[in-house]
């Protein structure tokens, strides 16, 4: 294929990014290393000088000489016709309160002004009542989808062109949406063994909407990937509440996905070493942010040899991007030759690049992993 000079990362590439980036994530050879960078995002630009900063996110990663996958908008959401959600912003937060038949449901929100995002303090579902007042926010749902900001994406996926691929998040499966989301990492747990029947059944229901968004998402999306935003570590459930629940959602949601045509990723930046060979079984093409020691427990020769069948993105931690560069260049050398080969494997931050990582840094490591070999 005939590649123009600003669609590769380096002139002596064989391959465009999007090329490159295809190919691993379906177990092809690659002409090199993918590599790609989370510094495309408010958190990193926002502590980097201003000219570092302004820059598009296809002339960020050229800067630092990375490969690009990028975010696809959202347009598909759940209509919830027996609910109503009012926001009340205060001194301290903002609380959301879902008005249903039986009783409102008042969650809290805290703003983190180091990440900028929004995390729960108090979660909306408390107690057994509370679940039946949840139950009618999946009563009668319908997929609603946004044909401007689906225009959006596909023009997204115009501009990117050759650079890259895009990714589209649908969601998250019930067991972790209720950990993270609703009920809480602790409440959870205690509400599966004090009212299992009530809790199996609002699984149920909740797991029935997310197959209707899947659907509608993957099958109208211009992503190349269509992501379950898992978060999913084993600090936060068991390998066996994995196995009951989790497993059996991602398996539904990656057959609807891969059954529209499209690739399916598991987001996945936890502790999830004990998984493995479960997450090998889910239809999916990828495993992202495959998170190494100390921050997660997986190393890139793990997955390799016990979930050979996924593409690993990631293999640092946020921590090594903290060390000079001769360091990480060690690290990865060794984390690389550990592996039976470097397929299937898409270097990256796993996390969120951190701000004290200067765009130079990347560049250099960047450029040094052009010059490393693959084991196709």
């Amino acid at each position: 294929m005939a590649v123009a000079m600003n669609d590769k990362v380096f002139p002596s590439d064989r391959m465009t990014s999007r090329e490159r980036l295809l190919a691993a994530y379906r177990g092809e050879a690659v002409d090199r290393l993918p590599f790609w960078a989370k510094v495309t995002n408010d958190n990193w630009r926002g502590q980097q000088p201003k000219a570092v900063a302004a820059l598009s996110e296809e002339a960020l990663l050229d800067a630092i000489r990375a490969d690009g996958i990028f975010h696809s908008p959202g347009f598909a959401r759940l209509e919830r016709p027996h609910i109503r959600v009012e926001t009340r912003d205060h001194d301290h937060g903002r609380a959301l309160v879902t008005h249903t038949p039986d009783g409102d449901l008042v969650e809290e929100l805290r703003y983190d002004r180091l990440t900028q995002t929004w995390h729960p303090s108090v979660y909306p579902v408390k107690t057994r009542e509370d679940v039946a007042r949840f139950r009618w926010a999946l009563r009668d749902v319908r997929v609603r989808v946004d044909d401007e900001a689906l225009e959006r994406g596909q023009r997204r996926r115009e501009a990117v062109g050759e650079r890259g691929i895009l990714k589209q998040g649908w969601g998250t499966t019930p067991l972790m949406k209720l950990v993270e989301h609703i009920v809480g990492p602790v409440q959870t747990h205690y509400m599966l063994a004090d009212c299992p029947e009530e809790m199996d059944a609002l699984i149920a229901e909740m797991h029935a909407a997310n197959l209707a968004l899947v659907r509608a998402v993957a099958e109208r999306t211009p992503a190349d990937l269509v992501v379950s935003v898992e978060n999913t570590s084993t600090t936060l459930i068991s390998p066996e509440q994995f196995r009951r629940y989790c497993l059996r959602h991602l398996v539904d949601v990656g057959r609807a996905v891969e059954g529209a045509g499209k690739m399916h990723e598991l987001h996945m930046c936890g502790k999830t070493k004990a998984l493995l060979g479960e997450i090998d079984t889910i239809p999916a093409s990828s495993m992202e942010a495959f998170t190494s020691p100390t921050l997660g427990d997986t190393r890139l020769s793990d997955g390799r040899t016990r979930a050979p069948s996924k593409t690993l993105v990631g293999g640092t931690n946020v921590n090594v991007w903290l060390w000079r560069v001769e360091r990480i260049q060690s690290y990865v050398l060794d984390e690389l030759e550990a592996c039976p080969d470097t397929r299937r494997i898409v270097l990256t931050t796993a996390g969120v690049a951190p701000p004290g990582c200067p765009a130079a840094k990347f560049r250099a490591v960047g450029e040094w992993l052009s010059r490393v070999g693959v084991r196709n």
